[in-house]
């Protein structure tokens, strides 16, 4: 369940019951030009959070600079984005799905992706993807199920960049969706394998830990979010996809926050929720380098 459970905390990652239900968190002090916001998205939870989270509207008012994982396109269909998945995302002409999977594996692979999709997605469609893909794939279905009115046109990070835009904010990214696709899709083709059949099996509970997190997200409750995260029995803190894609990627993005972006603009930074809770995530981080860190009331 190890890297089931990564790949779907990267997706991760109302009303605020508790001092730890909170995704908006003020950044101030030091050497900080002004307040800077901190705000922890799902990336399948519809975009109307925007609205329920209180003080949202004016934090991105504020600001003179919007930060996302990445800078998403305008287009996401254009022919440069397109040719950047496919070069990531396809597999080597002899790893193919149907070359690099047993007719068993081909077969569980096969009803787990029409019980999602009334039989609309085979195996067949997506065997040029490497194995990565599909299981980011489902992935995206185990959390769209938990968040039934997902819309993908109005995508929470999207729209807010959009926001942004809109109002003459400038967009920026704390790494470039090359960064971030080497990260998720250039590990060894058959540790992909491994993975992508033990999300296979694993599919019952890895869909309650999507439904967990989806309700802890929409209360906004941090402590849910944190448990379910990092004291999950599965949890490895020395699983090196871990490491990649928590731990290095926050260090990297607070050593450019501290050293560049806090002292020179004010900023609000929209990242995965996961990436903000832990004892390496961005809160703590940025305590530990002196900046007051509190969640807007």
């Amino acid at each position: 369940m190890k890297k089931t459970v990564l790949i779907i905390a990267t997706l991760v990652a109302a009303g605020i019951t508790s001092a730890n239900a909170q995704l908006l968190w003020r950044v101030s002090g030091k050497d900080a030009k002004g307040d800077s916001y901190l705000f922890g998205t799902h990336h399948i939870a519809p975009a109307s959070v925007m609205d329920s989270v209180k003080g949202f509207a004016p934090a991105l008012a504020s600001v003179e600079e919007v930060y996302g994982e990445v800078e998403l396109p305008e287009n996401p269909q254009s022919p440069e984005v397109m040719q950047l998945t496919m070069k990531y995302a396809t597999a080597p002409a002899d790893s193919t799905l149907t070359k690099v999977l047993t007719v068993a594996q081909v077969d569980s692979l096969n009803s787990l992706l029409a019980s999602y999709t009334g039989g609309m997605l085979s195996v067949a469609q997506l065997d040029a993807f490497k194995p990565s893909m599909v299981s980011t794939q489902l992935a995206m279905l185990q959390s769209a199920k938990a968040f039934p009115n997902y819309n993908p046109m109005e995508q929470l990070d999207t729209q807010i960049q959009k926001q942004a835009v809109s109002a003459n904010i400038p967009v920026k990214g704390l790494e470039t969706m090359e960064e971030q696709f080497d990260i998720l899709m250039n590990a060894p083709i058959m540790d992909q394998v491994e993975d992508l059949m033990e999300a296979v099996r694993n599919d019952s509970k890895s869909g309650e830990k999507a439904k967990k997190l989806a309700d802890a997200y929409m209360t906004e409750n941090l402590e849910v979010i944190t448990d379910a995260l990092f004291n999950d029995e599965d949890f490895d803190p020395e699983d090196p996809m871990f490491k990649r894609l928590f731990d290095e990627r926050n260090a990297s993005w607070v050593k450019k926050l501290t050293t560049s972006i806090l002292p020179s603009h004010s900023v609000f930074v929209a990242v995965g929720v996961g990436h903000l809770v832990g004892d390496n995530g961005l809160i703590k981080a940025l305590q530990s380098a002196g900046y007051t860190v509190t969640p807007v009331k």
